[in-house]
């Protein structure tokens, strides 16, 4: 017996939203890798050349920031170009999927084609304030957007059936 059922449609939006999930972390700790070698590399250049400490430290810190923020900025635009461009070459496009979920694990129909998700085969099931994630690998996951649940029921439904079947470990859920 189906404890769980719904349908979804995997859009441009969701792909982005997949693409910046995954790309945060990495990108938090480049972020700060280039602060840091930014502020020391111009801090002690601007100190060597005399300045005083104080001005070689609001130097560093001024264009650390904004080669962080170059950092960010490049990284965002070149994925949603990246996107967009998959898309119009049709590599990527809009699918619907319908997700089944019991006591088994989670069962994904599309035209893509079915797959069988038992709950010990899952590596990692994250909930974000836009979707579920449902990780098959470290980086492949199913999606299922909560814009698209047909109601704040259903996403209560979901979540208590997740904490029912899933290792604790492995389940990052909201609860707002």
């Amino acid at each position: 017996m189906t404890q769980f059922s719904e349908s979804f449609t995997i859009t441009k939006k969701d792909n982005l939203r997949f693409n910046f999930f995954l790309m945060k972390k990495k990108l938090v700790a480049t972020g700060i890798l280039v602060f840091v070698i930014i502020f020391a590399m111009v801090a002690f250049l601007k100190y060597a050349q005399s300045a005083a400490l104080s001005t070689a430290i609001l130097n560093g810190f001024l264009m650390a920031l904004l080669g962080t923020a170059v950092l960010i900025g490049i990284n965002v635009v070149t994925t949603i170009v990246r996107i967009n461009s998959f898309y119009k070459q049709k590599k990527i496009m809009d699918f619907a999927v319908t997700f089944a979920a019991n006591k088994d694990g989670i069962h994904a129909t599309s035209e893509r084609g079915d797959s069988d998700l038992p709950w010990n085969r899952i590596v990692e099931i994250r909930e974000t304030r836009n979707a579920f994630y449902i990780f098959i690998t470290d980086s492949h996951a199913n999606v299922m957007p909560k814009d698209q649940f047909s109601s704040l029921k259903e996403i209560e439904a979901f979540r208590a059936l997740l904490e029912k079947n899933m290792e604790k470990t492995r389940l990052k859920i909201k609860r707002t």
